[in-house]
C-alpha cells in the first residue's frame, strides 16, 4: 500500500473514531453483557436458551465464557439478537492513529540516535552532526513500515 493511501486511510479512520465515545463506555459489566442484560430483562437462562435453541446450562456456560473473555463472536451475536440487541465489535485506539505512528517514529529515531551518538563518541566525532542525523532518520522513517520492526515488546496494562 502506498504511503499516501496509508496516510489517507489513517486520517479517515481517525475521523470516524472521533465520533465514537471513549472505550471505557463499552467496558463490559463484571458478569458480562449477556447475563447483565438477560437478568435486567427478567429473562431466565431457560428462556434465553429457548430463544437460542440451546439448553439453559449452555446459556450459563456462554455467560461464563463471555465474562472470562473466551466467548466466540458468533455466539455473542446470536445472544444479542435473541435479546433484541445489536452486537458491536470494534478496536478503538487509545489515541489517534496519526499520533500513534508519530510516537513510534520518535521511539525508533531515539533508538537509532542512541546508537549513532555512541558510535560518534567512540570515534571522537562532534555531536553537532546529531541534528542532521536526526533529521535524516525522521525523513527516512516517514511513511515507512520499518517503524514497526522494533524489537521492543508491548506492555500490557
Amino acid at each position: 500500500m502506498k504511503q499516501s493511501t496509508r496516510t489517507h486511510d489513517r486520517r479517515l479512520l481517525d475521523n470516524r473514531f472521533k465520533k465514537i465515545p471513549a472505550a471505557t463506555v463499552f467496558k463490559a459489566p463484571s458478569q458480562g453483557w449477556i447475563k447483565s442484560i438477560r437478568e435486567s430483562l427478567g429473562m431466565s437462562a431457560a428462556d434465553l436458551g429457548t430463544r437460542l435453541g440451546i439448553a439453559p446450562q449452555s446459556v450459563l456456560t456462554l455467560e461464563i465464557s463471555e465474562s472470562e473473555g473466551r466467548a466466540r463472536m458468533d455466539s455473542l451475536k446470536k445472544a444479542a439478537e435473541a435479546m433484541d440487541c445489536s452486537f458491536v465489535y470494534a478496536l478503538i485506539p487509545n489515541s489517534s492513529l496519526e499520533e500513534f505512528v508519530h510516537q513510534q517514529i520518535e521511539k525508533v529515531v531515539a533508538e537509532k540516535m542512541k546508537k549513532v551518538s555512541h558510535t560518534m563518541k567512540l570515534e571522537g566525532q562532534s555531536a553537532e552532526l546529531t541534528d542532521s542525523v536526526y533529521a535524516d532518520f525522521l525523513k527516512e522513517l516517514q511513511g515507512s513500515s520499518k517503524i514497526w520492526r522494533s524489537h521492543s515488546k508491548i506492555s500490557h496494562q
